[in-house]
């Protein structure tokens, strides 16, 4: 049977019911619990940001820690200090909790009114909507601030000398996979003409590509190269016996000896008047 959340949250409310006397007082019980079950451990109020190294660490709220206004809570985790502010503005608890080495703070802000309806009872009864305040107090003011990264790559087995294990990084899909593609960390097999312009949006893209197409390179067809592309038209783009007027330069679509089409002549555009054959 999985741990109720919620355990010990009843006898965490009941050494500090008598000093309840606000709806703000009741989320910073609650904050404290969680903080408990996280293995933090409160060390008393202030914002000293040292240790001494002979606080005395307890489970229990510390005396007189809503006697003011806002509230300034120590706490300790893994020989760390933290620091835990409540600050009180516009019916809202702005929570910040800050670790002192480095002064990295996570926060949280807390409608105060819409979360607390009773100071007394059950929690059911004093916050309808304690799963939510829960979950956020979890990841946004704890996980974010306190979660315990492993130091080391290394492991240890029984009868073996300690083995370092090496990062792995797991490969990416290559890019434009197609769904029935068999082996899908495999990029696709190269189409002619489909991935025109795909390495200007793919930066795996390997080599070539480009977002206009040069008709005269090696990409293209001399057999059907589409229509209005210099060296003629696709098959039966002109209907038997249809009017077809041929565009472009003279002589600009026959065959050269190599089997290529010619590019138009270098003196078929000449100045007006001008008259000399030559024209470069």
């Amino acid at each position: 049977m999985a741990l109720d959340p919620l355990f010990g949250w009843d006898l965490t409310f009941k050494t500090v019911e008598k000093d309840v006397t606000r709806k703000t007082d009741v989320i910073i019980a609650f904050i404290h619990f969680n903080l408990m079950k996280r293995g933090f451990r409160s060390i008393g109020i202030g914002d000293e940001r040292a240790l001494a190294g002979d606080e005395e660490k307890s489970e229990l709220l510390p005396t007189g820690w809503n006697d003011k206004e806002n509230y300034t809570l120590r706490y300790v985790l893994d020989d760390k200090l933290y620091i835990l502010h409540g600050l009180n503005t516009d019916g809202n608890l702005i929570i910040n909790l800050m670790r002192s080495e480095d002064l990295v703070v996570s926060n949280i802000v807390v409608k105060v009114d819409d979360t607390v309806k009773e100071m007394q009872g059950s929690i059911d009864k004093m916050m309808p909507n304690y799963k939510e305040l829960m979950f956020n107090v979890k990841r946004d003011l704890i996980d974010t601030i306190a979660t315990r990264h492993t130091s080391t790559a290394e492991t240890q087995t029984s009868g073996s000398a300690p083995r370092r294990i090496s990062p792995q990084i797991t490969p990416r899909p290559g890019p434009a996979v197609q769904p029935d593609h068999p082996n899908v960390w495999n990029p696709p097999p190269e189409q002619p003409f489909g991935g025109i312009g795909r390495s200007d949006l793919d930066p795996f893209m390997p080599g070539g590509g480009g977002m206009i197409f040069n008709p005269f390179g090696p990409r293209r067809s001399n057999e059907n190269p589409g229509l209005g592309i210099p060296g003629g038209l696709a098959r039966g783009a002109v209907p038997p016996g249809a009017r077809f007027d041929p565009f472009g330069p003279p002589g600009a679509f026959l065959p050269s000896a190599r089997g290529r089409s010619r590019p138009p002549d270098s003196d078929h555009l000449p100045p007006p008047g001008f008259e000399n054959d030559m024209f470069m």
